[in-house]
């Protein structure tokens, strides 16, 4: 006598086969494990009063809603879910980023690393005043006028005792060092000035008034009254000369940046006067009159 089994134990069923086949990820090993899994609830379900008839041939189950296997007689679902292959494992995350090591400082963050790589450069203007003790003073001056020359620099003022001269910035320090081997230093005074934000400042207001010029002179275009057209002139007037002075003051640092300034300034030494000694009379008026000198003789 076949046992029927009940209907909850169907509805189970059916809904592990629905589950297994709606998932794009399931396989041939889940659907097995689901079936027999199904098989063995629905044999504990079923009552023991009655004895189970032997099944004469072998069984058809279905693994999905495309495919179907024979399971020969004799193999119980129990065997059949402990005989399915081990379910493939969860697909592998995405790699996190390594944590930096506990004993590390705080890193910093890509922005400041950024903001560090494109940091200008400081914008230097260097000057020395020297002032030097020599014998020759003339030729000192034609010295350091040709050391000019030498590094590529000019000539700004010549007198009588000072000299200044316009070098490379690159060639500052030969320049000083030079300069210091023609006599004895009495006093040096060299100055780094930093003008990197006078200098950017002067960038953005140049920018800012030559925008407002050319907006101005747009409007002056378009300008269809007199008293407007005055306006507009006598305020582009205004920008023109503040742009102007901008640009001034822009060259003059780009030229000092460009060329350090050196000023020496020459002493000559002092000599002393050397008289001559001799046999010297004892009455004034005998050596007015140039007998010690007949002494000598």
């Amino acid at each position: 006598m076949r046992r029927t089994p009940p209907s909850w134990a169907l509805l189970a069923l059916l809904a592990a086969h629905a589950a297994c086949a709606g998932s794009p990820g399931a396989s041939y090993p889940a659907a097995a494990r689901a079936d027999a899994a199904g098989m063995a609830t629905m044999q504990a379900a079923a009552p023991t009063t009655a004895p189970a008839e032997p099944e004469s041939g072998p069984r058809l189950v279905r693994i999905s809603s495309n495919e179907e296997q024979v399971i020969p007689t004799g193999i119980s679902a129990m065997d059949l879910a402990k005989a399915a292959p081990p379910a493939p494992p969860p697909a592998a995350t995405a790699m996190q980023p390594a944590a930096p090591p506990a004993g590390a400082g705080p890193q910093p963050s890509p922005e400041a690393a950024a903001a560090g790589a494109e940091a200008p450069a400081p914008l230097l203007v260097y000057t020395a005043q020297i002032a030097m003790a020599v014998f020759e003073v003339g030729a000192s001056l034609d010295k350091v006028e040709a050391l000019a020359r030498e590094l590529r620099g000019f000539l700004a003022r010549r007198d009588d005792r000072t000299i200044t001269i316009r070098v490379p910035a690159a060639r500052f320090d030969e320049a000083l060092k030079r300069l210091e081997g023609l006599g004895d230093v009495l006093q040096r005074n060299v100055v780094a000035e930093d003008v990197t934000e006078e200098f950017l400042d002067l960038e953005v207001r140049i920018r800012n008034a030559r925008a407002v010029r050319d907006r101005m002179e747009k409007l002056l275009e378009k300008a269809t009254k007199i008293e407007e057209s005055i306006a507009l002139e006598r305020e582009l007037g205004r920008v023109a000369g503040e742009l102007e002075r901008l640009e001034g003051r822009l060259k003059y640092l780009r030229d000092r940046i460009a060329f350090s300034t050196l000023t020496v300034s020459f002493q000559p030494r002092s000599t002393e006067a050397i008289t001559p000694s001799g046999p010297r009379l004892p009455i004034d008026w005998l050596d007015r009159l140039g007998l010690s000198r007949l002494l000598t003789l």
